[in-house]
């Protein structure tokens, strides 16, 4: 099984959109994906295109022992997804004591037979820090840290860096709603590869409007603007994915 992990030092950086397109364009190559939302916002089936949302999901089944297979769908696409779940405040604050505490439990959830062993399991994780970040990061395969081009995005990175070096996988950056018209846009990623390097993906995904306009849509983009830029650079990025995860 791979686990791959998404995370973003700030809000607003397409991480959930990301997670989406990743589990649908590797599926498409084949793969046996499983998306996963591990962030409390529970909105990963709006751009799905579904009408409403879960009440339970993966919060339930770490917190009360729901069944697994009661709270995972493979309903409307090629992938099974495993929405977060509807949860109190104190619901929250109990999931992550349980993760910092019992961090064991995690484990035990990538060991259920839903998981298969060619099991591809993409990872919607919350803005960095949280305690699902520093938990599930330390089981990923593979971790995707999502920027933009904006100075918040940019400053972020040196607080998640010393963590990168726990996780056991390979970590890469990569810049999202990217417009190379734009000087603010390339000074930002020319700082980015100096401070990161090798780590820092050398391809990017471009700004599109169509992403909004399909999510309003209920649809995804690949759907909604099949020749799109932004489609073209996914593919690009889950062929790199695929290649990398082997």
């Amino acid at each position: 099984m791979i686990i791959i992990a998404l995370v973003s030092p700030t809000g607003g950086a397409g991480r959930t959109s990301l997670a989406i397109a990743t589990a649908t364009h590797l599926s498409m190559l084949g793969r046996n994906v499983t998306l996963m939302q591990a962030d409390p916002v529970n909105n990963i089936e709006f751009q799905l295109g579904f009408t409403k949302r879960s009440s339970r999901g993966l919060a339930h089944v770490l917190l009360q022992g729901d069944p697994l297979e009661q709270v995972m769908s493979t309903s409307n696409s090629d992938f099974k997804l495993l929405p977060f779940g509807e949860v109190t405040m104190a619901q929250q604050l109990a999931i992550d004591r349980v993760l910092m505490e019992q961090p064991q439990r995690l484990t035990e959830l990538f060991q259920k037979d839903q998981f298969a062993e060619d099991a591809v399991v993409i990872i919607d994780l919350p803005r960095w820090p949280a305690p699902w970040c520093q938990k599930v990061m330390a089981l990923s395969d593979l971790n995707l840290i999502t920027l933009i081009p904006d100075s918040a995005s940019i400053l972020g990175i040196d607080a998640l860096l010393p963590h990168l070096l726990e996780s056991r996988g390979a970590s890469y950056f990569l810049m999202n709603r990217f417009d190379s018209a734009k000087v603010l846009h390339l000074d930002l990623w020319t700082l980015c590869k100096m401070k990161l390097s090798h780590r820092l993906l050398p391809f990017y995904l471009h700004e599109d409007q169509a992403l909004a306009e399909s999510l309003a849509a209920g649809l995804a983009l690949a759907d909604y603007a099949p020749r799109s830029q932004l489609v073209e650079d996914q593919q690009k990025l889950c062929n790199w994915i695929d290649t990398e995860i082997g």
